[in-house]
């Protein structure tokens, strides 16, 4: 039976990255726990955090999501070399909804990497949209974060910032370290397999095309990798505990405190904290997401978060003005004179975010048991999170 290449992927069971990984002996056990509960703290796929935490490299992390996906694979960084021509196929808006970049047009397909792969009815949606057959690609999560960023103007988190500087020099230091060696002319098709005696083995019950070993043809590198928010409203305390029991991602953890605080206190906000650099996670109101994430407060300079960071715990009383803490404060509109509760989040003995609240002094000390228990059950549902997410690595 011939199916529709996008939808090639149900003829197998799919079997989960972390034993993809396991199975080819890229990674061991503690290593793929690791990763889980780096993943679990700090969002993303399981990919970049391996990538992130240097346990695989992003082109092993390409062939591996090729073979778990069953999808055609494309060396990643050539996804930044794409021709306008094919670029305009998307507009700006549609790609940087559907976080989706287009690699090659082949007639009536167009080979694309896409953030949600295992969304068929998005896929179909869009080859409708655009007149044409879309086939995803296997591209790392970060890879195409980079590409959106460079072809469509996307503002990159500044996690993801500093990820692509990373990859960029160990990219740099890989090819000074690769003898020079001139490619061999082929006359494959762009789209053709082509075997490399370098690929990694697969062991699969089908051959699936590996494209992108052969030349430097937009053909020749294809790959891809494949949620609803609940309409806002007031929780209560034993809401709350159902929601942080029940999460099954990080962000359902930080939702769960923001609509449980911002009824009483409308100016609060969940930051992580990345080495030594606090950044925005999730804050109550109406304000763009994206410029929350944006904004980064170094934790060398003086402010709110230096002294939780500094002894791990919490700090009630005045905001004194900083450069930083009026950085906080313009994200809010509030001036000087304010009072705030700031409380770390801790697991496993590693400070993972701060929670940031600004209130009349009365009305903070007054609700102050009641935010250090609710953040006490938040640091247990983080680390429910990451025993869940380790159970069913395997």
């Amino acid at each position: 039976m011939n199916l529709p290449e996008h939808k090639k992927s149900s003829r197998a069971p799919q079997r989960r990255l972390g034993e993809c990984l396991l199975a080819e002996g890229l990674i061991n056990t503690h290593q793929l726990e690791e990763a889980i509960e780096y993943q679990c703290i700090y969002g993303g796929k399981l990919g970049t955090s391996l990538i992130e935490l240097g346990l695989i490299e992003e082109d092993q992390m390409a062939r591996i999501l090729s073979q778990q996906l069953h999808l055609h694979y494309i060396k990643p960084e050539l996804l930044m070399n794409v021709p306008g021509s094919v670029l305009n196929l998307i507009p700006d808006k549609t790609a940087l909804k559907h976080q989706i970049v287009p690699y090659h047009e082949e007639g009536k397909k167009l080979y694309v990497a896409i953030n949600d792969v295992a969304n068929l009815k998005v896929i179909d949606d869009l080859s409708f949209q655009l007149n044409h057959i879309i086939i995803p690609l296997a591209i790392p999560e970060v890879r195409l974060m980079m590409a959106l960023k460079k072809h469509y103007g996307m503002l990159l988190s500044p996690r993801y910032e500093t990820l692509a500087v990373q990859m960029n020099r160990r990219n740099l230091a890989a090819r000074k370290k690769m003898p020079d060696k001139q490619p061999a002319a082929t006359q494959h098709s762009p789209l053709m397999a082509a075997e490399d005696s370098e690929q990694t083995s697969f062991d699969d019950e089908a051959a699936w095309p590996l494209l992108g070993d052969a030349e430097l043809n937009p053909a020749d590198h294809i790959e891809d990798t494949y949620v609803a928010e609940p309409p806002p409203q007031e929780e209560t305390a034993v809401d709350i505990l159902h929601l942080l029991a029940e999460a099954n991602e990080r962000d359902d953890i930080a939702t769960a405190i923001i609509r449980y605080l911002k009824t009483d206190f409308p100016h609060c906000a969940l930051f992580m904290v990345r080495g030594d650099t606090v950044s925005g996670w999730l804050a109550a109101g109406d304000k763009p997401q994206q410029s929350f994430d944006h904004l980064t407060i170094p934790l060398a300079e003086n402010s709110v978060f230096s002294q939780v960071a500094a002894t791990r715990t919490h700090y009630l009383g005045p905001v004194i003005s900083s450069n930083q803490n009026r950085k906080i404060l313009e994200f809010f509109e509030t001036p000087l004179p304010r009072n705030t509760l700031t409380v770390p989040l801790m697991v496993r003995d590693r400070l993972v975010s701060i929670l940031y609240i600004q209130g009349q002094l009365e009305k903070l000390e007054q609700h102050f048991a009641d935010i250090q228990y609710i953040v006490g059950k938040a640091e247990m549902a983080f680390k429910l999170l990451i025993l869940k997410n380790k159970i069913l690595s395997s």
